[in-house]
Order: structure tokens, then sequence, then C-alpha cells
């Protein structure tokens, strides 16, 4: 009987610690389910906003009430991790919920090798793991673009003079796939340049480009004084400095596009922009070393800054100006058709340590005699000791008169449309009514009906606009640089003195008035006080500034 309650007893203490074994184990199987499955930490209910921010202060908002749910459940389902097994490659990014009760913060972190598809969240109880069935929707934000390889253009090196200079894009249209495979414009606008890219070049330098990756379009387009003077595509030379012929600020504009195909992550154009500044030794030029007499010479110093000295010594009668525009001085000089002919007239100019010498022949030429008849009352009239004090009066004083300002623009056009002219006008030797003395015809007479518009040949200032007894109705225009038109016996005068005219105003109508012997426009040029050759500024313009002027 004692055996069998001893017995008994011993099975009821068995039993006993059996159950106090298996409650143990579930206790401990209770706790390892309720760590290993963390309780939800958020709730979609009451999020107004999600921010994400980089190291850097940049931020994508996210106010799209569908997509609190990626990141709610992305978050709320986060395993804990060791944080040794996360990795050193991290980069961390701000999460912030705005509750509508107040602010929930976190560090999200991204493995920087994308192909591992690790996000990582801190949360309170820990660093945890998020699934990678949210990590491509997640790295779809903007905020991610610096992650990816293609988030940018290529990056561009501009190699000059055996040096490699990398510029960044001052704008840029760019598409990149992301992690899901699809693409997505970059949004990174704090990855354009800002710096300021500028070279000094020389006559020698050599321009060359290295891309990252070979662009499928090129251009480059370069301004001068907002004009643009060069556009070259890839195949061209790179020898770019050698074509930019004058010194000074280039602008350049540099336009690159990578079409879409199947073996690339990305696609778009950029456009990268940096100045070449280039300073060149004084170039200087002359339009012609052999011409008539009655044409004009112009001398061109090209990359010549306002500080820096010209002077100009000739034997031609005539002590020139010179006329800065830009880095280019220009120098009009008459070669009247009082100089002797067949002779070389000696031109040296000079700026610093360069100097040009020059011998101009001035080649000989035959002008025609004309024997003119006229009412001698008429010139009797306006002929006279009272007319020529008039012209000493009110026409020499604006002879020298030389605005520093080129007012005119490419070609000259005829003042008077269809009007009859000869070209052995100009210079002939004139006598009137038998007279034995004659003088020099120094200008063209352009007949026409009376009436007929008068035009401006080109742009400039009207120095005098009024009657004169000898010249009848005159107008007399400064073109800038001491070049002036001059038109008389005009019927009637549309202008004033001091207006400014445009190539192609009306400025008066053809007439008689003054010593005329029928209706015409007596019309010359002149630098200064010498008379030069209408027809050749008519059909030539001014040497060595082209129509494109």
């Amino acid at each position: 009987m004692k055996r069998s309650q001893k017995t008994a007893k011993r099975r009821g203490i068995q039993r006993y610690g059996t159950r106090a074994v298996i409650l143990t184990l579930l206790v401990l199987i209770a706790a390892f389910i309720i760590i290993a499955v963390p309780k939800p930490v958020l709730k979609l209910a009451g999020i107004v906003e999600i921010t994400l921010t980089d190291p850097l202060g940049n931020t994508s908002i996210i106010s799209d009430k569908n997509s609190f749910s990626l990141y709610v459940d992305a978050i709320n389902s986060a395993r804990p991790i060791n944080r040794e097994l996360a990795g050193q490659n991290l980069k961390s990014y701000g999460l912030d919920f705005t509750l509508k009760n107040g602010h929930k913060q976190y560090r999200l972190y991204v493995d920087r090798a994308l192909e591992r598809k690790s996000l990582f969240v801190e949360t309170e109880s820990g660093l945890c793991k998020i699934g990678v069935e949210y990590f491509e929707r997640i790295l779809s934000e903007p905020i991610f673009d610096t992650l990816y390889e293609h988030n940018r253009p290529p990056r561009v090196s501009l190699t000059l003079d055996g040096l490699s200079n990398t510029i960044l894009p001052s704008d840029y249209e760019w598409q990149m796939r992301k992690a899901d495979g699809e693409f997505y414009p970059a949004r990174t606008d704090y990855l354009k340049g800002t710096d300021y890219y500028s070279f000094n070049i020389n006559q020698e330098s050599v321009l060359g480009y290295d891309f990252e990756v070979q662009p499928d379009i090129f251009y480059l387009f370069i301004y001068r004084d907002n004009n643009l003077v060069m556009v070259q595509s890839l195949n061209q030379p790179d020898n770019i400095a050698s074509l930019l012929d004058e010194d000074g600020l280039y602008n350049c504009i540099m336009q690159l596009e990578w079409n879409q195909n199947d073996d690339r992550d990305f696609y778009g154009k950029a456009t990268y922009e940096f100045t070449l500044v280039a300073d060149y030794p004084v170039r200087i030029d002359i339009s012609a070393e052999e011409i008539d007499p009655g044409e004009l010479l112009v001398i061109k110093a090209s990359n010549i800054q306002p500080h820096e000295d010209l002077s100009i010594e000739t034997e031609i009668d005539f002590k020139p100006n010179a006329f800065q525009e830009g880095n280019t001085r220009t120098v009009l000089l008459p070669v009247s058709y009082f100089h002797k002919e067949n002779r070389s007239y000696a031109v040296k100019v000079s700026s610093g340590e360069v100097v040009k010498e020059f011998s101009v022949f001035v080649r000989p030429k035959e002008f025609i005699i004309q024997n003119l008849r006229i009412d001698p009352q008429v010139a009797a009239s306006t002929r006279n000791e009272k007319s020529s004090a008039e012209i000493r009066e009110k026409l020499y004083p604006l002879k020298p008169v030389s605005d520093p300002v080129r007012y005119w623009e490419g070609e000259f056009i005829q003042p008077v449309e269809g009007g009859r002219v000869s070209p052995e006008d100009f210079g002939k030797r004139r006598y009137v009514n038998n007279s034995p003395t004659s003088y020099r015809h120094n200008g063209l007479d352009i007949g026409h009906d009376e009436g007929a518009p008068i035009v401006a040949t080109n742009n400039g200032r009207v120095l005098i606009a009024d009657y004169l007894i000898e010249t009848g109705n005159t107008i007399i225009i400064e073109h800038g640089y001491g070049l002036k038109s001059w038109h008389y016996h005009l019927s009637e005068l549309y202008v004033k003195t001091g207006d400014m005219v445009k190539k192609g105003d009306v400025i008066g109508t053809v007439g008689s008035t003054g010593f005329s012997t029928g209706p015409h426009l007596h019309f010359s040029f002149t630098i200064n006080d010498v008379w030069i050759n209408p027809i050749t500024i008519l059909e030539h313009g001014v040497p060595l500034i082209g129509v494109e002027d």
C-alpha cells in the first residue's frame, strides 16, 4: 500500500513537471512571436503628408494619400536585423510623417549597391529591414535619383592645350531607368553646373572634347556680342580657336543629345555653357595698295583694346581719325582726286610692337571735261560772294564733324530710284559758260522728275536741312566716322537739322533749286573735307566693313 502511494506520487510529480516544461515552452514561443512580429507602429488614417530628405537637404514631399499605404506597410512589416548585417555602404534619408496630431520621424537607409535591393528603417525597435517587395516602388521617388549611375547627363570634359576641364550642364531634360525598369524624368536640378567656366585661348589653341558617353547629336554655337559667329558639329576640326579671328569674349553653348535605345538606361539632352577669352596680337589690314584718285582706303586694326595705342603716319595729305568699335579700330583714309597720280604714298601703322608699312600706288585716271551752259542770270544770282560766304559759314564747319559711332549698316542704297546717272560724272572738270577756269564736280547729278522722292542712302544724323543760295534746299547726313552724304537742289525738305534717319527714309523730293539747270539731285560723299566717289560706295560699300555688318 505504501509503495503504491509512493509510485502514484512520483507519477504525479512527473506529470506536473511535464506540464510545466510545456507551459514554459509555450511562453517562450509566444515571446518569440511577439519579438519577431512587432506591433504596427503607424496608422494610415492619421497621416497628412510624408517628407523624404537627403543629406544635402533636398526633399521629396508625398501628399498623395494613395501612396501613404506603401510607406506605412513597409515600416509596419519591417523585421529587426543585426546592425552589423546591414553593412556600411548605406545612404541615409530623413523620413518624416506629418500626422494630424504631430510628427513621427524615422531614418531610412538604402544600400548603395542597388542590386541587393536592401532598404532599412530605424524605428523604436531598432534597425529593421524592409521587405524587397517595397524596394522598387520606393526607389522611384526623385529624392533617390542620385543613387542611380545615370541620374544625370554623361560628364563632358573640354581639352584645351593639353589640359582637361570637366564642366557640368547648365540645363538638361533627362530620363533614366529606375529599379522597376521604367524610365523617369530626372529632377535633381542641384546636379547642374553652378560655376562660371572660362578658358583663355590664343590663335594656336586647340579645343577638343572628351565624353563619358559619346553623344548622338552635337552642336556648338559660338556668340560674340550676342551675334552668332560660328556653329560647329562633332565631325568638324577641333582647332576652333584658329577660326575665331578676333580677340574678345566668346560665349559658347554646347547642345548634346543621347537617343533612347535598348542598351542604355538613360536618354535625353543637355546644354553646357562656357566662355572662351581670346587675346590675340593686333592685326593690321589695309583695303588696297593700288587705288584710283577719288577713292577710299580703309585701315582696320583688329584685336586692339581701347587702352592700346594706334599711330598712323602717311604721305597722303589727310589727317586720319581712328574709331573704336568693340576691339576693332577703323580708319577712313580718302585719296583725293587732287593727289598726284602714278606714284606711291607711304602708310605706316603701328600699335605697340606691331608695325605694318604699306606702299599705296595711286593709278592714273582720266577725268572727262564738261562744258556747261546755264542761264547767266541764274549763275550770277546763285554763285557770288554772298553765296560763297554762306557756304563758308554754314557748310565748312560741318566738314570736320566725325561722330565716333558707326550709324550706317550694310550696303548703301540709291537715293533716287530709277534716276539717270553717269559714273563719269564724279570728278570731271567743268567749265561754265565758257569760263577760262574750271572746277571739279564733286558728286553725281542724278536726273529725275520734279517731286520724285529722295531717300536716305543709309542711317545717319542730319547735320543740316536748310535752303542755301548756291545749293538750294540742302541736306547733309553724317553716317558716322566722318562719312557724309550731301544732297543739293531739293524741291522740298522732309527732315530737319538734328533728326536721326534710317536707310530708306524719305528725306525730300527732287527739284531744281539753287545753281541748277533742271530737276536733278546732286549727290556726293565726303570723308571730312575730301570728296570720294559715290558710285564705289553705292556699289561696294565701305571697304573692309562688309554688308553683314
